[in-house]
């Protein structure tokens, strides 16, 4: 009776198409993907099957959906830190790469599942939209360095790039963060990497892996 009177609620399409968005990603975190079912999400939102399908062709679809919002979340995200005035540019780089980091560890299970062989192609697509949106915005905040003295840097967008290249490592080997000694080590890297490709002699960078 419950989820009847449930389902007789008419909502805005976007709204209950976030409902179901936002349930599946619950659903996967907890149980992997492969073990949640559509009926698993439509059971938790209280909606008919039929309605699913409404908005989505298929489980893969869905979550493509949730890769979608994650990487307009980490945006929105860099560009906070990015527009913030108490931060100088290294501060900035170095929240921004925790923030990158953080993605790929809070989401195991989703990305678990995206480095099988059979899901190559939406692993790049996640992999290209990450790239595509973060770059313009740590390329600005390098080239701020650099007109301030604080970065050391010939090509700013070349050299996000190749900062990005080493943070899509971690999407490859999420196994890291469950070793505490390769993580220390990696973390320790990483922060020398960023030193030395940015050029800064008077800031230690701090990462979270």
């Amino acid at each position: 009776m419950k989820r009847a009177a449930r389902e007789r609620i008419t909502k805005d399409p976007e709204e209950r198409r976030q409902e179901l968005i936002d349930a599946a990603e619950r659903l996967f975190m907890e149980k992997g993907y492969e073990a949640t079912a559509v009926s698993d999400i439509v059971q938790d939102v209280g909606v008919a099957q039929g309605t699913f399908y409404y908005y989505f062709r298929s489980k893969e679809e869905i979550l493509e959906a949730i890769i979608e919002k994650d990487m307009a979340a980490l945006e929105d995200d860099v560009r906070v830190i990015t527009e913030d005035p108490h931060l100088d540019p290294a501060a900035k780089i170095n929240a921004i790469v925790n923030s990158i980091i953080g993605i790929s560890s809070s989401r195991k299970e989703i990305m678990d599942y995206l480095h099988k062989e059979s899901n190559a192609v939406m692993h790049e697509k996640m992999e290209r939209h990450l790239i595509e949106r973060l770059v313009p915005l740590m390329a600005e905040v390098v080239s701020q360095g650099v007109a301030e003295g604080r970065f050391d840097v010939q090509h700013p967008t070349e050299a996000v790039e190749f900062l990005l290249a080493s943070m899509v490592y971690f999407f490859h080997h999420p196994e890291i963060f469950a070793d505490p000694a390769r993580s220390k080590k990696m973390r320790s890297t990483l922060e020398t990497i960023l030193g030395r490709a940015l050029g800064v002699k008077d800031y230690g960078f701090v990462l979270v892996v």
